[in-house]
């Protein structure tokens, strides 16, 4: 296994170092979103007004080989940095290669039914459901056109899930053979040949820990597969996700299943249905969590204005909560 990173890596190196970098560019974009959510039910206090706001530093060059290089930070609402990435474009003429903190591949197709504005559960309840590595600095590949089929494959691994962003340049590595996870995902994602407007895709994770332990979980495996069929302004699509988490005590698994239907009125407005349950078992018991919403989405530029309904029963996983809400909110991109 390391002859074949060194290999790898050689090969990389290789593609990237006999060239030189011509001038590059910089540039910031952003968006703001402002949103009033009143909801009703156990426990819905606090203010319904909302503000979500981030601000995006990209810059970009090009290697004389034709290799592009860009980069990528994110500010978030309190002005700090976020998640950061490198992507080297066109690498032997095959693949991007990232080194990136700002999203996983199995993340990116958690939920892909179709939806006007938000996904089910977005204002209510919480489900664990497919996320992978989202937010761990990674290395990730991607492919998208793998062999020529039209299909995307995108793979990510990182040496210790959950320790968020790259940490100082030149820093020695924490670890010390404990308890540090290792993860690795791979994506496929693309249109089915001479069918048109049908979507598939699937997605696999796996996270191990390096020793045993005696508390805590050690280890966690994710699955999930789609499809969805758009014909004229009509988008229908089925998603089934399941994430297993392997614990010294037991094992608890949760099964989410989401189906959406949108309708687009025009080219600027759109309205959808959605439907997510997510069953969790653990020690032979059963909880069910059943989300129901609509949502619509209307667009004037540069800003859109979207309204979500939506309640879920046994929120959060405990039987008998019900809860609803109702969320308006006004997006603007700069």
């Amino acid at each position: 296994m390391k002859n074949i990173t060194k290999v790898g890596l050689s090969a990389l190196a290789g593609a990237l170092a006999i060239t030189s970098a011509n001038a590059g560019e910089m540039s910031m974009s952003g968006s703001i979103e402002a949103s009033y959510t009143k909801g009703s039910g156990y426990s819905t206090t606090g203010n319904p007004l909302g503000m979500d706001k981030e601000l995006s530093i990209t810059g970009s060059t090009e290697l004389d080989n034709g290799t592009t290089v860009s980069y990528k930070q994110t500010v978030g609402d309190s002005f700090g940095f976020n998640d950061s990435e490198i992507v080297f474009g066109g690498v032997l003429g095959m693949a991007d290669v990232a080194l990136t903190s700002t999203g996983s591949p199995i993340s990116a197709i958690d939920d892909v039914t179709p939806t006007a504005f938000e996904e089910a559960n977005a204002l209510l309840g919480s489900i664990d459901d497919v996320n992978g590595m989202d937010g761990t600095y990674g290395i990730r590949v991607t492919m998208a056109d793998f062999l020529g089929t039209g299909f995307k494959v995108d793979g990510m691994y990182s040496t210790d899930v959950g320790s968020g962003d790259a940490q100082a340049d030149n820093g020695s590595s924490g670890d010390t053979g404990g308890t540090s996870d290792k993860g690795v995902e791979i994506t496929v994602t693309g249109s089915v040949p001479m069918v048109e407007g049908l979507d598939v895709g699937v997605g696999y994770y796996d996270q191990e820990t390096d020793s045993e332990v005696t508390t805590g979980n050690y280890g966690q495996d994710e699955g999930t597969a789609y499809i969805k069929y758009s014909t004229g302004p009509v988008s229908v699509g089925y998603q089934r996700g399941v994430v297993s988490s392997q614990a010294a005590t037991a094992e608890t698994s949760y099964d989410n299943r989401m189906i959406g239907i949108s309708y687009k009125i025009s080219d600027d407005l759109s309205v959808s249905y959605n439907e997510l349950e997510s069953r969790k078992s653990s020690r032979g018991t059963d909880v069910d969590q059943e989300f129901d919403s609509i949502s619509v989405s209307y667009s004037m530029g540069g800003m859109t204005i979207n309204v979500a309904d939506s309640d879920v029963s046994n929120s959060a996983y405990n039987s008998g909560r019900g809860v609803d809400a109702t969320s308006v909110s006004l997006a603007i991109a700069f």
